[in-house]
């Protein structure tokens, strides 16, 4: 198989356990150009399921990129998320369409209290459905021990966030009232959907100014939106999109994307819990803004 056919073929499959495993679209990307010029060289007649191959490959390539990125991370200003994986084509964000093929943006943020291999045993369990022996197969651990693993992943996680985004009733609202608000300065509409203890986290990278702490709770969340909006914050044109499979929304200046903005909706999909807000330039770049 030439190479052509060989990034055709796979290409889609490695970035986006890549992405899963990295929460880093621009790194995923590159993870599967390298990936796939490194398996030209592998032994095509020994190799009975090249699936699986790439698999293990994309796995340990990740969990070095990984630990090499934790060290960062431990002295990175502020908040970290993950790249928002943005769509400006697909479709129009007020027809909620449950995008089964995305990793939904909160499961991302969760991910981050893990540790790589920890990160890399549940991302193939939960996200990826493999069986334990699968998992320890490209991990290099036992079963046993991908089983335990796993289950301390569970105690480290909290909560229980979907790994594929979920459907609102009131997609349609939180869109016009959050747009409203950033024309207007009054967020009151949209803080009604928030649920009481809500969370916002930004992340600016120490690049652009943003809150260094999460703020807590929907009054909270109202003064800061409230506050910020006066002072240039959302004053560019700010375009509903789908982001990792949910409705956002991307604030757009002449350079490009200026701000991603994606929500995380409690289990009945009724109200929003957590608000994550993307400024840092290093982590937009990779949005193609038409």
């Amino acid at each position: 198989m030439d190479f052509e056919t060989l990034y055709r073929t796979y290409r889609t499959f490695v970035y986006s356990v890549a992405y899963r495993l990295l929460g880093s679209v621009s790194e995923a990307e590159d993870a599967a150009q390298d990936i796939l010029l490194k398996s030209q060289t592998m032994d095509k007649d020994a190799i009975r399921n090249k699936k699986a191959y790439l698999l293990k490959m994309t796995t340990n390539h990740c969990l070095n990129i990984l630990q090499s990125a934790r060290k960062k991370r431990e002295v990175y200003t502020g908040e970290w998320l993950p790249e928002p994986e943005v769509d400006l084509a697909k479709q129009n964000p007020m027809e909620t369409i449950l995008q089964n093929e995305s990793v939904s943006y909160a499961f991302l943020v969760l991910l981050e209290k893990l540790t790589p291999v920890e990160r890399a045993v549940f991302v193939l369990r939960e996200a990826l459905r493999y069986d334990y022996g699968e998992i320890a197969e490209m991990v290099n651990k036992s079963e046993a021990n991908c089983r335990k693993i796993y289950s301390r992943c569970k105690e480290k996680i909290e909560r229980e966030v979907p790994v594929h985004p979920q459907p609102s009733v009131h997609t349609e609202k939180m869109i016009h009232s959050f747009i409203q608000g950033s024309k207007t300065g009054n967020f009151e509409e949209f803080i009604h959907l928030l649920t009481t203890d809500a969370i916002l986290v930004t992340d600016g990278g120490g690049k652009v100014r943003a809150a260094i702490f999460p703020i807590l709770g929907k009054e909270r969340i109202q003064t800061f939106l409230e506050s910020v909006v006066p002072r240039g914050f959302l004053q560019s044109e700010i375009q509903p999109t789908i982001i990792n499979g949910q409705a956002g929304f991307l604030e757009i200046n002449k350079d490009g994307a200026k701000t991603a903005i994606c929500f995380e909706w409690d289990e009945s999909g009724t109200s929003i819990r957590r608000i994550y807000i993307v400024v840092n330039p290093d982590k937009l770049q990779h949005i193609l803004v038409r």
